[in-house]
């Protein structure tokens, strides 16, 4: 179910949807778009290390070693 979709959907994910859309409505300035994950790697990598962590981490200048490739490709093209 889109969250610009009205019909019916009966997944287990319907309420965090509708709120998504109830949130949504509130903020005019601001949307969603689908971003495909090769367009979009290094969220990717780091959603998916996310899934790893059991605290919180920062950094403010180095990347983690684990971006380090996906952000030099993106910086060369």
């Amino acid at each position: 179910m889109a969250l610009g979709c009205s019909s019916l959907d009966r997944s287990f994910i319907i309420p965090i949807l509708e709120d998504s859309k109830f949130l949504l409505l509130q903020i005019t300035a601001e949307g969603f778009a689908y971003v495909c994950r090769t367009a979009n790697e290094a969220t990717h990598r780091i959603a998916r290390f996310a899934l790893h962590l059991g605290t919180p981490i920062s950094w403010f200048e180095e990347p983690p070693d684990f971006l380090v490739d996906v952000l030099f490709e993106d910086g060369n093209k």
